[in-house]
């Protein structure tokens, strides 16, 4: 790859700032990553952040446009810690936004659900997907077209079984924080117990946070006991609704939600107007409310970040082939972390990137070879929203933390 730069979207940032690497700066921190050979001869060097303006709140996913610019979630990011301003009027808009490859804004318009993804077709239509809603405009903003839960299906003969399911869920999570409860309920006591003048002072900073911890955890196990059957049935079915990730391929629109019965995510196929759904994988495993599909070439890459892999599939669902595990060790063909790979893309050159939360980009071939890491950005490694994508003409590879 004839490659120069890595453009970093940061979410939350009140504005963007430049690295030129042709001009002597200030030095960066060292890249979250682990220290090997492959890392020390990255091909990309970061350049630029790229942010959305403080009342707009912080990015919350993007995809290029395939003309050299970008198309961006932005909105209020609570669940990873990216945005937590308080403003006059309430939390910032939903919005979709049309980026110039420098990132100033070109056209927006506000989204009607809390988005969670999006991605591109090549026609330049936009899929977005957020709670239990898919949307899908032109490249010129337009809408259309809008569904909810297309891929949602309860009959009623299968109402009592999902029923049982939420009040057996109900009480396992009852159990785990009641076992939660009891740790934190005991270190509390054992802080208590002592004289004032006794406690370090770890302890007596931890009291008062202790103290609520326990007051707010004993009230969310009474409220989750006195729910209704009803009321689980109808919390069960909301999140059964809920949408997380999209693809798009010629024909195709494939739907990431949570297993209708059981654990873990599925994909629905669905045509181009949301129709018609099929669910075509099952079981999939993520954390961090993630679970990334891709369209790579003529197969579906999964990110199944909490098994340490990338599964390839066709868009019937029938598994291809399958590449990574899980190293602590720093091999750079391996993904480190809790739950790594977050996301794939495809290359301008017909090969795939994954991006990692600790900032590193690798290189696969689509049969699962390790090339390369392309790039590393500098980011706070943990768990979080984190993506990757790469201009049209491979001269750039934009990293979401």
């Amino acid at each position: 790859m004839n490659t120069q730069f890595l453009f970093h979207l940061a979410v939350g940032l009140s504005r963007v700032w430049f690295v030129d690497a042709a001009q002597p700066q200030q030095p960066l921190p060292r890249a979250a990553v682990q220290d090997t050979p492959a890392a020390k001869t990255t091909e990309f060097q970061e350049t630029r952040r790229i942010a959305v303006a403080d009342e707009h709140g912080g990015i919350l996913g993007f995809v290029p446009d395939g003309a050299g610019g970008l198309v961006v979630l932005s909105g209020q990011n609570l669940r990873y810690g990216g945005y937590r301003g308080q403003q006059a009027g309430g939390p910032p808009p939903d919005r979709l936004v049309w980026m110039n490859a420098t990132g100033i804004e070109q056209r927006a318009v506000e989204l009607p659900e809390n988005p969670r993804g999006l991605n591109r077709a090549e026609d330049g239509t936009v899929y977005v997907v957020g709670n239990a809603t898919v949307t899908w405009y032109d490249a010129t903003g337009k809408l259309l077209g809008q569904r909810e839960a297309p891929h949602f299906r309860l009959p009623e003969e299968e109402h009592e079984a999902f029923t049982e399911e939420a009040v057996e869920r109900r009480d396992l999570s009852i159990t785990r924080q009641e076992n939660s409860l009891k740790s934190l309920a005991e270190t509390l006591a054992a802080i208590e117990s002592k004289l004032e003048e006794d406690r370090t002072p770890v302890e007596k900073a931890r009291l008062n946070s202790l103290q609520q911890q326990v007051k707010s955890q004993r009230k969310a196990i009474e409220r989750r006991r006195a729910m209704t059957p009803q009321q689980l049935f109808d919390e069960a079915v909301s999140n059964a609704k809920q949408l997380y990730r999209v693809a798009v391929s010629q024909q195709h629109v494939f739907l990431v939600g949570r297993e209708t019965f059981g654990y873990g995510y599925a994909v629905w196929r669905c045509d181009r107007e949301c129709q018609q759904p099929e669910k075509v994988l099952s079981g999939l495993s993520g954390c961090c409310g993630q679970m990334d599909v891709q369209v790579i070439g003529d197969q579906l890459a999964v990110a199944e970040n909490s098994r340490h892999r990338v599964v390839l599939v066709n868009f019937d669902g029938e598994k291809t082939s399958t590449f990574g595990q899980r190293d602590r060790s720093g091999t750079a063909a391996g993904f480190s972390g809790c739950c790594n790979p977050m996301n794939t893309c495809q290359t301008s050159d017909g090969g795939m990137l994954t991006s990692e939360s600790n900032g590193s980009v690798k290189k696969f071939a689509t049969d699962g070879t390790f090339q390369e890491v392309v790039a590393n950005a500098e980011v706070r490694p943990g768990c979080k929203n984190s993506s990757v994508g790469m201009s049209a003409d491979g001269s750039r590879i934009y990293y979401l933390d």
